[in-house]
């Protein structure tokens, strides 16, 4: 095996690694100043002069290699080319201060701060080794999960913590009498048996309507293909409105029914895409085959077609599932007098939308526990589709992939 050469690096190759890692290094904490200041502002207040400071200086770092970089390539004679390929940095170059200056002397005009953060390409393009850009996006991959999975740690905390308690992340106190609230709340179980039953038809009925008019429109000789298909775009991109629906609910007869929260939600034109998509990435040959042996069009969409589906499946499904789960609309719209029938998501709004009078009067024991039982609904409401997604993720994963391919 051939051992690997390594090259020691110039006097100038050496600079310019020094110079790209206090680059980034500028740019990840000013982001990370800007994302303090913007998710913490409250407990962040007494920092904020020192904040700033730190901020106008790295910055300032940042602008100070620019102006030099630019200096010696207009000493050099190159500052036309620089101009043609950098517009977008010398313009940046040009509003930074500005920006800044605007930012600090305007309070409402703070979150400017955010487009000094178009600096940001430039600093990455310096990064050209694969192994320095995984490292990035796996840094910004961990930041946005973070994003999400703190708010969920603190949701839990709160939940199970005694009243009258400053939580952040971890509980305090363990109380478990708001958990022990919300699972004997028999209207809360029946407004989760309705999603229940909203999120299995709702998704059940979309697979098949959207697998039923992806399989034809995936053919190339479908007669009137394409007038179909621009039919479908227009309908995706420009709805009817509110009203002609509320009116096409009542001519129905579905006002007031669990089923119009579920069937306006079968066909959806992106999902039908992704399944059109799926179905011309698979070999003709296969249904030419079966044609062949003698087989109907329905014994290959049922037998050979469905089955190689399943990742494609899987994904449309999820995508509904959440959809159904997380529908907050359609139950304002559609029922008015049928309380009964409202899913998870209104009950709690309905819950939280109490006043403090009314649940003092309802039940006073309540009123204490009132922030650990809101808590309790929304975990409750979250913990299925946590539970369900790692079942369905490599499926999505691959679908996603297969179903951009054509469409």
């Amino acid at each position: 095996m051939a051992k690997k050469i390594s090259v020691p690096l110039t006097k100038e190759e050496k600079r310019s690694n020094v110079i790209r890692r206090i680059l980034l290094i500028c740019l990840l904490v000013s982001m990370a100043i800007l994302f303090v200041e913007l998710v913490d502002n409250k407990f962040t207040v007494d920092y904020r002069s020192i904040m700033d400071v730190v901020f106008v200086l790295l910055w300032a770092v940042m602008a100070a290699e620019a102006v030099l970089r630019v200096y010696k390539l207009a000493a050099g004679g190159s500052f036309s080319d620089y101009l043609k390929h950098n517009k977008a940095e010398f313009l940046w170059l040009v509003l930074f201060p500005v920006i800044l200056v605007c930012s600090f002397l305007l309070p409402g005009m703070a979150g400017w701060r955010w487009l000094v953060v178009l600096k940001m390409p430039n600093v990455f393009a310096r990064y050209n080794d694969e192994n320095v850009f995984q490292i990035i996006v796996k840094i910004a991959a961990v930041f946005l999960i973070l994003i999400f999975v703190l708010p969920f740690f603190n949701l839990v905390a709160v939940a199970i913590s005694k009243p009258g308690q400053i939580v952040n992340l971890l509980p305090k106190n363990i109380d478990w009498e708001g958990f022990k609230y919300a699972l004997t709340d028999m209207e809360f179980l029946r407004s989760f048996k309705n999603s229940i039953f909203i999120t299995a038809m709702g998704t059940i009925g979309s697979v098949v309507v959207v697998s039923l008019a992806a399989y034809p429109l995936s053919k190339p000789d479908m007669p009137l293909k394409r007038t179909v298909m621009i039919f479908f775009m227009i309908v995706m991109y420009f709805g009817g409105g509110l009203a002609p629906m509320i009116i096409l609910m009542d001519t129905l007869g579905l006002m007031d029914t669990i089923w119009a929260l579920i069937i306006p939600g079968w066909m959806s034109v992106y999902n039908m895409l992704l399944m059109k998509g799926f179905y011309e990435s698979l070999p003709p040959q296969l249904e030419e085959a079966a044609k062949i042996d003698g087989a109907s069009n329905m014994y290959v969409f049922l037998k050979i077609i469905i089955p190689l589906s399943k990742p494609m499946v899987a994904t449309i499904a999820f995508f509904q599932v959440v959809g159904y789960w997380n529908s907050y609309g359609s139950a304002l719209y559609y029922i008015s007098t049928r309380k009964d029938l409202y899913p998870v998501p209104n009950y709690i709004r309905n819950f939280m939308a109490m006043s403090p009078q009314s649940v003092t009067d309802m039940n006073p024991t309540l009123a204490f526990y009132w922030n650990n039982v809101e808590k309790s609904y929304l975990l409750l409401s979250i913990i299925p589709i946590m539970c369900l997604y790692p079942f369905v993720f490599r499926f999505i994963k691959g679908g996603m992939a297969t179903g951009a391919v054509k469409g």
